[in-house]
């Protein structure tokens, strides 16, 4: 059964006619007979009546006449959706990230929103574990967050900085420590800590791993948000990547000075999956965003 067959029976049974429907549908009368004869065949009935001066629908056709208007209906539906989401005007994207990558992230569903206003976002801000399973439970189009040593096979990352863990504190509770930092230097400052599971915690412990260093640890806390008002308020300082810190003021960022700090900026997306035309726009909204962050870093340095 092809929709043309379809087509063609929905205009004969509306004209009742043959050639009214081939003058509609620009098509030969043989053309048209040919096709709802083969419509006939696969369904074993007679869908119309005809005799020398008039079609009809027969008692069958009565009753397949409405479902193949719905069919074609649907069909055009399709065809327009489809469309839709060609131009993205109808859709969801569903994203997620981890705090350091909110900023960068935010900044760029402003943008996606004044361009494409009718693609409905979910947001998801949480930890790396959190969006990981997020991604293999095909919750998530896209994860924002820093790349695993260990990385998952199931996952596909794709680079979006080079960045590295790094000593923070309120402007001038840094002062002296010069360009870079040893594990020994964080060794001289009390220190309020990302919680461990916190990617920047994480990063921390894996340079603690190859140190001998017992560093003066006041507090954990699994909220970067509360971290940063504490160390703004305190003499406290913190260990963060330095893309934690670009939308907030009052605070300075020194690299720590190890192999095992870097911490490579990614999104990342299900093997295997279709990447959503409305994702592959907001990566590009988002790789701009992120031009802009780099060279924002390089002047701050």
């Amino acid at each position: 059964m092809e929709l043309r067959q379809l087509r063609y029976f929905v205009e004969v049974g509306r004209l009742k006619s043959y050639s009214l429907a081939s003058k509609s549908l620009f098509i030969t009368q043989s053309t048209i007979s040919q096709q709802i004869q083969k419509l006939e065949e696969e369904l074993g009935v007679e869908l119309l009546t005809r005799d020398t001066r008039h079609v009809s629908l027969s008692d069958f056709g009565e009753q397949f006449y409405p479902c193949a208007v719905q069919v074609l209906e649907d069909a055009r539906a399709g065809v327009d959706r489809i469309r839709d989401v060609k131009n993205l005007h109808v859709g969801t994207l569903s994203i997620g990230s981890t705090y350091s990558f909110s900023p960068l992230m935010m900044q760029t569903v402003i943008e996606f929103q004044k361009e494409y206003p009718k693609i409905r976002l979910n947001l998801v801000i949480t930890s790396k574990e959190e969006l990981r399973q997020k991604l293999l439970n095909r919750e998530l189009d896209l994860a924002l967050m820093y790349k695993s040593p260990l990385g998952d096979e199931r996952i596909e990352s794709r680079l979006l900085f080079h960045s590295c863990l790094c000593l923070v504190g309120r402007i001038g509770e840094l002062s002296g420590c010069g360009t870079k930092v040893s594990v020994q230097d964080i060794a001289r400052y009390p220190l309020a800590l990302p919680a461990k599971g916190l990617q920047a915690r994480d990063t921390l412990e894996s340079i603690l791993f190859t140190e001998s260093v017992n560093l003066d640890i006041r507090l954990e806390i699994n909220s970067v948000r509360v971290l940063l008002d504490l160390v703004a308020n305190s003499p406290l300082v913190t260990t963060l990547s330095e893309e934690a810190i670009h939308h907030v003021k009052g605070f300075e960022a020194i690299p720590i000075d190890h192999p095992d700090g870097r911490m490579d900026g990614c999104y990342h997306y299900l093997k295997g999956t279709y990447l959503k035309m409305a994702a592959q726009q907001f990566l590009e909204l988002l790789q701009d965003n992120n031009s802009f962050y780099q060279t924002l870093s390089s002047h701050r340095r």
